[in-house]
């Protein structure tokens, strides 16, 4: 459990760095906004603003979900109730877990929710 507790951990850190450096802190503990980037004043700068903007937006909302996932599994590491899978209540495989420490489910029930079954 300490192990998975360190690489949970390092990766919210590393989450953390990815939105800072795409933005800043917004209301809330893990809550973040994109920066509107300014690289000058032509149409061109003007147009790549807007794209790396956009980019930025999509990029935050991901990290703020990977982040909150950490989070979750972080708490259910505290409360006692980590590495069981969400839809079957078996315990999610120690492989799974050690390449996907957030990871809410086994492998047969996400293939199943993938229809890979």
């Amino acid at each position: 459990m300490e192990k998975l507790t360190a690489l949970l951990s390092e990766k919210k850190d590393r989450i953390i760095g990815q939105l800072e450096s795409i933005g800043h802190r917004a209301e809330g503990e893990n809550n973040f906004d994109a920066d509107y980037p300014q690289y000058g004043e032509s149409m061109e700068d003007n147009a790549t603003e807007m794209a790396d903007y956009a980019t930025n937006l999509s990029l935050e909302k991901d990290l703020e979900k990977e982040l909150a996932d950490v989070e979750v599994a972080l708490k259910k590491i505290t409360d006692g109730h980590y590495g069981k899978c969400r839809y079957c209540g078996k315990e999610i495989e120690m492989e799974r877990l050690l390449i996907r420490p957030e990871s809410n489910s086994c492998v047969s029930c996400k293939k199943a929710l993938k229809g890979e079954n």
